[in-house]
């Protein structure tokens, strides 16, 4: 298995249990510097929850009632099966100041990282321009997380609805986090 964590806070932020993606923009086009995963809405103990779709889904039959004595949560945001994201408000002015800050540190930790090559750093440098435009154009529909760390300096996750989706899609900066084998 796979973790990746932020490579300022070293905080966890997803693991390849989820299916990870590239993003693609509304042109049809792979947006690049980015990845993603869809989320889905859980039973607090993992299991999955009928939503009251009756069968639409797989479910059970369209007669029977929703279970509203379950818990549900996220499973990317809760903290027990999640990453424990925490949401914080931002508006667009204050995404393109979170991004040029962030950016900035990323590409000097990754000039230093003898383990990243220069090839890789200058795709990351090369990438920013498009994963920022397509984030700042989704800026109004875009949820920020925060990890633990609550390092306004450290990586974000950012979620947003895709058309009919009942669970947000989670979007990440790939060369802000850090890929770790367990």
């Amino acid at each position: 298995m796979i973790i990746y964590k932020c490579r300022i806070t070293g905080d966890e932020m997803l693991s390849d249990a989820y299916k990870i993606l590239p993003v693609v923009g509304d042109d049809g086009e792979e947006v690049p510097g980015l990845m993603e995963i869809e989320s889905q809405i859980v039973a607090k103990g993992g299991e999955e929850i009928d939503i009251g779709g009756g069968d639409a889904f797989g479910g059970g039959g369209a007669d029977e009632a929703v279970d509203d004595t379950i818990e549900k949560v996220n499973n990317v945001v809760d903290e027990t099966i999640g990453f424990a994201y925490t949401e914080c408000p931002m508006g667009k002015k204050d995404l393109k100041e979170y991004l040029q800050a962030y950016c900035k540190q990323v590409r000097g930790l990754l000039k230093d990282d003898d383990k990243v090559a220069g090839p890789d750093v200058k795709a990351f440098t090369q990438s920013a321009g498009a994963f920022c435009k397509f984030l700042l154009t989704k800026a109004g529909d875009l949820e920020y997380y925060m990890t633990p760390a609550f390092n306004p300096e450290g990586s974000m996750a950012f979620s947003y609805y895709k058309d009919g989706a009942l669970a947000p899609t989670f979007v990440y900066i790939k060369m802000g986090l850090l890929e770790e084998k367990c």
